[in-house]
């Protein structure tokens, strides 16, 4: 794991965002922070760990869970070099455009004049750490064990990044992400080693690309 992301890291543009999901594993009835090695390599090699996300997948998977709560939530861990502004993605309530604040608190607790209250006009913000995103419901799990929503990739590459632009993906399992910038006009790299899923990338691209009116061949 620590091996294929940071060879990943080094083709990064100096203001590169890693985003990475992961679940939690558990054995002996403890969770496991089988992720230490890696962040320190990543921290090793100049990637800060920037922020940490919590992807809500709308409801607990049923079964018995040894006595824990059933899990409906997996992390995304965000590493990068230079901080980059997300974009505002997420769309404001009505009642929220326009609306202008007269004072807003600081870190010390003091209040100031809200320095641009016109700001409040925008449409969109920036979305917050929660990614609420229902689980996969695709028909492939025979193909591909482990098969995301097109919506969670498709939620970090529109926060962080802009039309046009190059996003790597060195796990492509099942195309996820190939689909997920697809729609949101972004240019895919994908890296995937087990000709087994390579078919089913293949196949689930050549599908969605039809229904989509795009020659699959591009």
């Amino acid at each position: 794991m620590s091996g294929v992301f940071l060879s990943a890291a080094k083709h990064a543009e100096s203001d590169g965002q890693m985003l990475v999901n992961l679940g939690l594993i558990h054995r002996d009835n403890e969770w496991l922070p089988y992720w230490d090695g890696w962040i320190h390599a990543m921290r090793s090699s100049g990637w800060r760990r920037f922020g940490l996300y919590v992807w809500d997948q709308g409801w607990g998977l049923p079964g018995d869970w040894t006595g824990r709560l059933a899990p409906s939530f997996e992390l995304v861990f965000h590493f990068n070099k230079e901080a980059r502004k997300p974009n505002k993605t997420i769309k404001k309530q009505e009642e929220s455009i326009g609306v202008k604040f007269g004072a807003m608190r600081k870190k010390d607790g003091t209040v100031q004049d809200f320095s641009n209250p016109d700001a409040s006009k925008a449409t969109h913000k920036i979305p917050d750490s929660v990614l609420r995103i229902n689980r996969s419901t695709e028909t492939i799990r025979s193909e591909h064990p482990a098969v995301f929503p097109v919506d969670l990739p498709a939620f970090l590459v529109e926060a962080w990044s802009d039309a046009g632009e190059v996003i790597a993906e060195p796990f492509g399992g099942s195309g996820t992400t190939l689909i997920a910038c697809a729609k949101t006009g972004r240019v895919a790299r994908l890296i995937e080693i087990d000709p087994r899923y390579c078919d089913v990338i293949r196949r689930r691209w050549t599908k969605y690309a039809l229904s989509a009116g795009v020659d699959p061949g591009t």
